[in-house]
Parts: structure tokens; C-alpha cells; sequence
């Protein structure tokens, strides 16, 4: 009767193998998804940093760009004073130059007529 026991013991023993391999199956499975999750939680937050830093940068480049925007329209109104401007000063260069052509011009009549009276050249009237 000595060997009947040691059947049942045998048998619960070997029912037990399996269950404490199936636990230990489980137990990897959950620290391999545990480890699985850990990582993706990384990856995620190292994603979120990226986009938030990418969002600084958008909403800085917008503001930059919106005061490049208002400073081309605020010089739209001094580009037209400012052609204004340089359409008189050229039409003042070309009266100055009239004006410089006629005083060389009397200058050398006034000339002629000093040498024509003082030297009395004979063959003119």
C-alpha cells in the first residue's frame, strides 16, 4: 500500500507543473507588455515634447511673420511719399540743369559784349 500514495502525489505534482509553468508563462507575458507599454509611453511623451516645441516654434514664426506683415504695410504709405518726393526732385534736377545751361549762356553773351565794347573790334558793327 506504500506505492498508492505516492501515485496521487505524482499525479498532483505533475497537474502542478504545468500550472506553475502556464503562471510563469504569464507572469513573462505581463512584464514583456509592462516593459511594452513603458515604452511606448516613452516614445509618446518624447513625441508630445517634439510636437509642443514645434508648436512654439509655428506660433513664433507666425508673430514674426504678422510683424514683418504690419511693417510692409505701414511702409506702403511712405513708398508713395517717398516717390512723390523723388518725382519733384527730378523734375527740380532738369529745371536746375535748364537753369545752369542759361546761366553759362549769358555768362559768355555778357563776355562777348565786355570784349565788344572795350576792344572795339572793327569789322563788328
Amino acid at each position: 500500500m506504500a506505492a498508492k500514495p505516492s501515485q496521487p502525489t505524482r499525479r498532483k505534482n505533475a497537474r502542478r507543473q504545468p500550472h506553475q509553468a502556464d503562471a510563469t508563462s504569464a507572469t513573462h507575458q505581463a512584464q514583456s507588455i509592462t516593459t511594452s507599454l513603458l515604452r511606448t509611453k516613452n516614445l509618446m511623451s518624447q513625441e508630445l515634447d517634439r510636437v509642443s516645441t514645434l508648436n512654439t516654434t509655428i506660433d513664433d514664426d507666425g508673430a514674426l511673420l504678422h510683424d514683418a506683415k504690419e511693417e510692409h504695410a505701414g511702409m506702403g504709405g511712405t513708398m508713395k511719399g517717398a516717390k512723390k518726393v523723388m518725382g519733384r526732385l527730378g523734375r527740380q534736377d532738369v529745371r536746375d540743369a535748364v537753369i545752369l545751361k542759361c546761366a553759362v549762356g549769358f555768362y559768355w553773351v555778357v563776355v562777348a559784349y565786355v570784349l565788344w565794347s572795350r576792344i572795339k573790334v572793327p569789322f563788328l558793327p
